[in-house]
Parts: structure tokens; C-alpha cells; sequence
């Protein structure tokens, strides 16, 4: 049987792919042209611009650790173009993966967030066999509340922002916390969700018709 991580995921509109070194130009490029944007919800866009060198290294440490299956990061492209990334992180326990993700400004607002993370959730319940999805965000994103509440995330608790890495001036938002587990994903996903996961060598670990049919099944 083969074995995971996913190197690429497919879906009808994007293609997510282990993010690498090769991604540093466009990656940089976005980042630094919207890094206010982004850092209104994302604390590492704060530390932004970073030196272009300093981003090679980022996308370096990125690829080592998606080879070492301790986290993946992945570029997400539409029709080739480089539009955000989404990431697996270690979840609160072994049994958890939390999903991250951004997309460009141009790229919101039509349903590729939810896209992408649902890919996620086939490289999370699927191919890497956790048993919850952790969905952690400001309570002031709300395209990610909506988001966690479209895909069926539970709300697990409320805290208030001790983040350190505020804006100067900024009172930090408070942060909410979702959980998504294998068995209660919704039915109407598992029935229209199409996501195809491949392995390093482009081997299929997931097919998306397979998916239409028992998507996050029960182990």
C-alpha cells in the first residue's frame, strides 16, 4: 500500500504542491506587495518584509520538515499561478493536524479557501490518518469563521490575544479555536468534495472518485 505525505494535491480549480525553494520569487513577491493585508490576521506577516534570502531559507526549512512528515506546507495555484499556501502543522496532541492557509487579495472571495482547505482535509483524515482538524483564528477573520462554520468545524473555545507580535498600538484580537472530527464531517462534502492526492513520485494516494463515493470514511 502506498504511503503518504502528499506531495500534491489536485481539485477542480487548484493544484497544492509541497512548497520548496523554487517558490521563493513569487512567494516574495506576493507577501511583500500585501504584507499589510495579511498581517491584520496572520502574526508572521508582521515580521514582514523579510530579506529575500532569508525567504530562500524559510522555503528551505519548510521542505525539509514536509520530507521529515513533521509538517507540510504547500503552494496553491490556479491555472499555474501562484495565488497562497496552506500548511498541516502539528495539532494539540498526536492524533490532530492544525490547517493554516492565505491567498492573495485577487484570489478571495470565490470559494478557493474553502477549496484548498478541504484538500487539506483529505491529506489530513486520508492520507496521513489523523483523527481531528484543528482550525485556530482571530475572531476578527471573519472569511475564516465562515469558512470553519460552512465545513462543519466545531467551536471549542474563545481566548483573549496574548500575542506578542501585535501591531504597535494594536490590542491583540481575541483567538478562536475550531475542531473538525473524521466522523463528523458533513455529509453533503463527502458527496460533492473532489480531491486527487499524490505521493513524492506522483504516485495516486487518493482519487477523487473515490472520494465522491466513501470520502473520510471511518477507520
Amino acid at each position: 500500500m502506498l504511503q503518504g505525505p502528499a506531495y500534491r494535491l489536485c481539485t477542480a480549480r487548484l493544484q497544492l504542491e509541497c512548497a520548496a525553494p523554487t517558490d521563493a520569487h513569487e512567494m516574495h513577491a506576493v507577501v511583500c506587495a500585501e504584507r499589510v493585508r495579511l498581517a491584520e490576521h496572520l502574526v508572521w506577516a508582521r515580521e514582514e518584509p523579510l530579506a529575500f534570502d532569508v525567504r530562500l531559507q524559510v522555503l528551505r526549512s519548510m521542505r525539509a520538515r514536509f520530507d521529515q512528515s513533521v509538517e507540510y506546507v504547500w503552494t496553491i495555484r490556479e491555472a499555474g499561478r501562484f495565488v497562497g499556501m496552506l500548511g498541516l502543522h502539528p495539532g494539540q496532541d498526536s492524533a490532530a493536524r492544525a490547517v493554516g492557509y492565505w491567498l492573495r487579495a485577487d484570489a478571495c472571495g470565490r470559494g478557493l479557501a474553502t477549496e484548498a482547505v478541504c484538500a487539506a482535509l483529505v491529506a489530513a483524515f486520508e492520507v496521513e490518518g489523523a483523527e481531528r482538524v484543528e482550525l485556530h483564528t482571530a475572531a476578527t477573520n471573519v472569511r475564516s469563521l465562515r469558512l470553519a462554520t460552512r465545513l462543519g468545524f466545531a467551536r471549542v473555545e474563545r481566548r483573549h490575544g496574548t500575542e506578542p507580535l501585535q501591531l504597535a498600538g494594536d490590542t491583540p484580537p481575541d483567538l478562536e479555536s475550531h475542531t473538525l472530527r473524521r466522523d463528523a464531517v458533513p455529509n453533503e462534502m463527502r458527496r460533492t468534495t473532489g480531491v486527487a492526492a499524490f505521493d513524492v513520485l506522483g504516485r495516486k494516494l487518493y482519487d477523487s472518485a473515490l472520494l465522491r463515493r466513501s470520502a473520510f470514511s471511518t477507520r
